[in-house]
């Protein structure tokens, strides 16, 4: 009798995790831009809690997040974790709960990326807490800046404050796609000239 008392709260805690958790869209990006992630939350229970923690590749991070009207509470951001602190009830479905923002640095290659949802855990009155055992991971396609050729200072030109842009990364400074006029997959003189060859009106 014991065996199958135990039998039948593992089944309702496996039925639990297989109809309550949180999940994200997909979505794309271009480096050096932020760019806005919708957070969804598939429930059969009602959810008065929740939580989760962002697994991002480096060159990514979380600085922000935002609810929406199926979850009225503020959601509060601690480093890469997102939790509600108050105890609003969401009603049963699936659908938005928040908005999250991402920044992704100029620095990261354009390609597929996987982030995850980890350590998610749901509180609801009738089935008490609801923790997931895998993480829920969703993918970010970064695409390159589409921009002027040459125009490394972003100042919607090509000028000399261009090859001043180039000179500081090559003594040191942070470096940026656009930076690599040339296309050589380095910054250096060869981007000087190439600007040089833009602004006399050449290509």
């Amino acid at each position: 009798m014991l065996m199958t008392a135990f039998t039948f709260i593992g089944a309702n805690a496996a039925i639990n995790r297989a109809n309550n958790y949180l999940y994200a869209s997909n979505a794309t990006a271009t480096a050096g831009k932020t760019v806005e992630v919708t957070l969804n939350m598939k429930n059969s229970k009602t959810i008065t809690v929740w939580q989760t923690e962002l697994v991002l590749p480096e060159g990514i991070t979380l600085v922000g997040a935002e609810a929406t009207d199926r979850w009225s509470e503020e959601i509060t951001k601690n480093g890469n974790k997102l939790f509600s602190e108050t105890e609003t009830a969401v009603a049963d479905g699936d659908g938005v709960i928040a908005k999250i923002t991402l920044q992704v640095a100029s620095t990261v290659a354009a390609g597929e990326y996987e982030i995850a949802l980890s350590a998610i855990k749901m509180v609801s009155p009738e089935a008490g807490d609801i923790e997931q055992d895998e993480n829920k991971v969703f993918k970010l396609t970064v695409e390159e800046p589409v921009g002027i050729k040459g125009d490394v200072d972003g100042n919607g030109s090509v000028g000399v404050g261009d090859i001043e842009a180039v000179l500081a990364i090559m003594a040191g400074g942070e470096s940026t796609p656009a930076a690599d006029v040339d296309g050589n997959g380095s910054v250096g003189v060869g981007d000087i000239e190439a600007i040089l060859v833009i602004m006399a009106g050449g290509e």
